[in-house]
């Protein structure tokens, strides 16, 4: 029984199958590669052994053995190659269904953008147009009430403690609005 670390199942970033998954179909694909790949580290194998042993003999002969199924691992790369690229002007179930998705999120991207474009326009429609408004009105009341009504209000700055009036927002109840008013006046 093998470990769960000896077969990694993390999804591939592009098409959502696992390594095993990955795997088994490339196996369905070209199914000659892997027993090709398989035959040939036997040759292999079996040669050191001979090797080892002093067997000169079987060494050439599993030696030309390993040459043989490499061999015909690589042709069978190549016709795999060659077959898979003669079908690539087909699209598969897959690839349709990728390609469906990416232009699903390709759309939905350039919706969002639009709305969030014509939202950030319409809130500086409304900042401008409220800020036009609060400096027509305070232009309208000091024409209104002329300097003498200004003059009248006592000054709040001038009546606090210098600790606190020039530390800029020091407390709440004294903030500076953006029209230029503050909150105590």
């Amino acid at each position: 029984m093998s470990s769960p670390a000896a077969v990694p199942t993390t999804p591939s970033l592009h098409t959502g199958e696992s390594y095993q998954e990955k795997a088994w179909r490339k196996f369905r694909e070209q199914p000659l590669v892997p027993i090709g790949t398989l035959v040939t580290c036997g040759a292999l194998i079996m040669a050191t052994v001979k090797m080892r042993r002093g067997d000169s003999q079987s060494l050439n002969n599993w030696l030309r053995v390993r040459v043989i199924a490499q061999g015909a691992t690589i042709a069978a790369v190549c016709a795999g190659t060659y077959a898979l690229g003669s079908t690539a002007g087909e699209e598969t179930k897959q690839t349709r269904q990728l390609n469906e998705i990416q232009a699903h999120r390709e759309a939905r991207a350039g919706r969002d953008r639009k709305e969030f474009e014509d939202r950030l326009k319409a809130a500086e429609r409304q900042w401008k147009e409220t800020e036009g408004a609060l400096s027509g009105r305070d232009s309208n009341t000091n024409v209104a009430k002329g300097d003498s009504a200004s003059k009248a209000l006592p000054s709040v700055q001038g009546q606090m403690p210098q600790s606190a009036s020039s530390r800029s927002g020091a407390s709440w109840w004294w903030f500076k609005w953006p029209w230029g008013g503050s909150s105590a006046s």
